[in-house]
Formats: structure tokens, C-alpha cells, sequence
């Protein structure tokens, strides 16, 4: 339940969204129903669970821990490779 306060879970934490567009609720229980929306290869899930927390090897994440680090999108040149930008927007990976 502390995990569910906004202020507990931190401001990158990316609040994952059902068919319904119903938030999805955190668990431990058989996995956890979030982790279950990305079958059971343990690569995808990683990586799944890294972009949730914001802690996958993008721009976004680079200009928190190493800001020298080179920062924008290779595919389109947006200035900061965000999550957003990835998920949304990036040329890359508009057709998942």
C-alpha cells in the first residue's frame, strides 16, 4: 500500500496502464500482473523492468548518472532520448 503513494514509488516510476486504460495494480503475488503483460522470456522482462523503473541505457537515464554521455535520439535527433519520445514518438519503434 506505501508503494501505491506517489511520493513512495518516485517520480520515475511509470505507472502502467490495463486495456481499459485502468491503472495496474503493483503486486508480488504469482509474478506480479504487471510483469505477466510481458510473457516470460526473463531478457524482455528485464528490459521491461528497466524502462519502468527509467533505468534503461537511453539519453534520459544517461543525463541523471552521466551527463557527458551523449544524449539525444540516433534515429530522428530528438535532443533528449526520453522514455516518452521512445514510446511514443522515436522512428525507431513506431510500428510496436
Amino acid at each position: 500500500m506505501l508503494f501505491q503513494a506517489a511520493d513512495s514509488k518516485g517520480r520515475n516510476f511509470l505507472d502502467l496502464l490495463d486495456d481499459n486504460l485502468n491503472p495496474i495494480e503493483l503486486s508480488n503475488i504469482k509474478g506480479g500482473p504487471w510483469l505477466q503483460h510481458f510473457g516470460h522470456l526473463n531478457s524482455l522482462r528485464t528490459q521491461a523492468s528497466r524502462a519502468i523503473i527509467n533505468h534503461t541505457p537511453i539519453g534520459e537515464y544517461w543525463l541523471r548518472f552521466f551527463p557527458r554521455e551523449e544524449l539525444s535520439c540516433p534515429y530522428d535527433n530528438y535532443p533528449i532520448e526520453t522514455r516518452w519520445h521512445i514510446l511514443h514518438e522515436c522512428k525507431r519503434f513506431n510500428n510496436y
